[in-house]
């Protein structure tokens, strides 16, 4: 078969193939051998990788790792200051900040709550509900909102009294802590409420109140004080760590404001103008009274009036300073400065002679009439102040020009800042008087035509009974700081407005006024008083509606230790001054004198003569 190939020899179906070469065990065991020392390498590796971890915590980073778990045990939390009180001047409290909590807790802890009474085991969320609605009066449902869920931090009650946070902290409920905050209390009351002002709620539990009104705003920056903070190292239950890390920045507690506000005074004032508001159905009243010789004043009382204990009892409009900010014509009383420039001018003596009727014709056709009709009476200058009467001040006062009318209006204070800077003061309203028109130029001598607060009414007659010279209202006596340091507010004296001469002959005309003339209802047992009254139309919307009654005077008229005014505004059973007002300056003036020792003395002024 030369020359071809021969295929190989094909296998039957049935004949198998040859077998694998089988491996030795001495392979197998070289194999397993390099498999387990593969194994241990990597095994020592990894814990060779874990030991150098583990030396890095325990060793290198153990002081970082520290510092980053205590950082999450802190807690800082504010140290808040003490207010500053509000003293009268006395030294009697008529505000002071009081200890208050804001209980808080962690309700994730609360089921853990566990405590004995009388031998029996009281546990749990229900428990605890239960016990601290007692603790703090409060009811279950409040309790129980406050207590249950998976907040971490939750309210359970603001404005807690000490007593109510010790029984709670006794219960030892897990995870309930609380802040110490404070309240503002006013022990007196309505006392000098308006006067006083109130404090705002805090805006977060880090912050005090803030004063609203009074002197709580006007002197909030010193009554304040500057809080402090206090960080603490806290366990899982919130309580503090005693062995802990601790950082105190103290607090620096608010000063201490005195004022020249005499509280029993000021309170027997508040009664007064209270009953006599009720009496004859008035808008507002307002007693002012004023020491002469050092301008303090001793009662700014009014009604309506605020309790700062709950200031939103009343309207807005009632929890400020009316006697400081609501303005008025003074109406009559302002007589008394017309009078003081016309005597300083040289234009008129006490008993020069006037034939007054009851209406008087201006040289530019304008009429002004008195209160009442009448035939032409004849009477001294102090017969014209004794009996109130507009033309026979009209009659002299037209002989001082419109420049010196406003010179001595300002002078006295009207229309001027009183240097007090109270919240929500009014300086008034007096015109230059080139702006006057042709009948204002006349009105100004009897009080219309310019307007005033009760404060302004009554200084120019504390000028007058302090010889002539006005002193500047005084409401802050003095502010103490935390360090106890004093600083006296200083008596200032404004400016001399007229003689002592003149304001000694104001005071001997004035004294008519009460003896025989439109104020005989101001007269004080045992007392020579010189004084004035007013009725005047009270503004409204552009016109007039109602009139506004006043009687301001001094006692002893010739040395004065006091001023009293009395303002009382829109009366509906009686209108002037003499039958609305004169009664309450006699009963809060009575009060005054007798509270402060003082004594009527021999010497009096001569009654001048009213009529010719």
């Amino acid at each position: 078969m030369s020359g071809s190939t021969l295929a190989p020899p094909r296998a039957d179906r049935g004949q198998q193939a040859p077998a694998r070469r089988r491996t030795s065990k001495s392979a197998l065991r070289a194999l397993y051998n390099r498999r387990a020392r593969a194994m241990v390498t990597v095994v020592l590796f990894v814990l060779s990788l874990l030991a150098a971890r583990l030396v890095q915590v325990q060793g290198l980073d153990a002081a970082d790792l520290a510092t980053q778990a205590q950082s999450r045990r802190l807690i800082t939390v504010p140290v808040l200051a003490e207010r500053g009180e509000i003293l009268d001047t006395n030294g009697v409290r008529l505000a002071a900040s009081v200890e208050r909590r804001t209980v808080v807790v962690d309700q994730t802890l609360v089921p853990e709550y566990s405590r004995t009474v009388n031998g029996q085991q009281r546990s749990g969320v229900d428990a605890a509900v239960t016990d601290v609605a007692i603790a703090l009066g409060i009811s279950q449902q409040q309790a129980r909102e406050a207590l249950v869920g998976d907040r971490r931090f939750a309210y359970v009650a603001k404005n807690v009294a000490p007593q109510r946070w010790r029984a709670v902290q006794q219960l030892g409920v897990p995870g309930m802590y609380s802040h110490l905050t404070s309240g503002r209390t006013y022990p007196a009351g309505a006392v000098a409420g308006n006067v006083l002002g109130f404090v705002g709620a805090p805006p977060t539990e880090a912050e005090q109140g803030v004063g609203q009104a009074g002197v709580e705003l006007q002197f909030q920056d010193h009554l304040a004080g500057t809080n402090g903070s206090l960080l603490y190292e806290r366990g899982r239950r919130g309580q503090m760590i005693p062995t802990g890390l601790t950082d105190e920045t103290g607090a620096v507690d608010g000063a201490d404001v005195r004022l020249t506000i005499d509280r029993d005074l000021q309170w027997y004032a508040q009664q007064a103008i209270t009953e006599q508001v009720g009496k004859v159905n008035a808008e507002w009243g307002a007693v002012v009274v004023v020491d002469p010789k050092t301008g303090d004043l001793l009662a700014l009382a009014e009604s309506p009036s605020v309790n700062p204990n709950s200031p939103g009892s009343v309207n807005a409009d009632n929890r400020g300073s009316r006697a400081l900010s609501s303005v008025f014509e003074p109406g009559s009383t302002a007589k008394l400065i017309t009078a003081s420039a016309a005597l300083e001018e040289g234009i008129v003596k006490p008993l020069d002679e006037f034939v007054v009727a009851d209406r008087y014709h201006a040289p530019n056709a304008e009429v002004f009439r008195d209160s009442h009709d009448h035939a032409p009476e004849q009477l001294t200058y102090a017969g014209i102040l004794a009996k109130s009467s507009n033309t026979g001040t009209l009659q002299v006062g037209a002989k001082l020009d419109r420049q010196t009318r406003y010179d001595y209006l300002t002078a006295f204070g009207l229309g001027q800042p009183t240097g007090l800077n109270f919240p929500g003061e009014s300086r008034g309203i007096v015109h230059p008087a080139k702006d006057w028109d042709g009948r204002t130029k006349y009105a100004v001598m009897f009080g219309q035509g310019m307007s005033g607060t009760a404060v302004q009414a009554v200084m120019p007659f504390a000028a007058i009974a302090n010889g002539g010279v006005r002193m500047r209202p005084r409401l802050i006596a003095s502010t103490t700081d935390a360090d106890g340091e004093k600083t006296e507010t200083p008596v200032r004296q404004a400016q001399r407005v007229v003689s002592g001469k003149t304001a000694d002959q104001v005071r001997q005309i004035l004294t008519g006024a009460i003896a025989e003339g439109t104020g005989q209802r101001a007269q004080v047992p045992g007392f020579q008083v010189a004084g004035k009254t007013g009725t005047a139309q009270a503004p409204y919307q552009g016109g007039y509606s109602g009139y506004t009654a006043s009687f301001i005077g001094m006692a002893p008229a010739k040395n004065p230790e006091l001023v009293v005014g009395v303002i009382v505004q829109r009366p509906k059973n009686g209108y002037s001054g003499g039958v609305v007002s004169a009664p309450v300056f006699a009963d809060v003036m009575s009060f005054a004198l007798k509270q402060r020792g003082v004594h009527p003395g021999a010497d009096q002024y001569q009654p001048l003569p009213l009529e010719y």
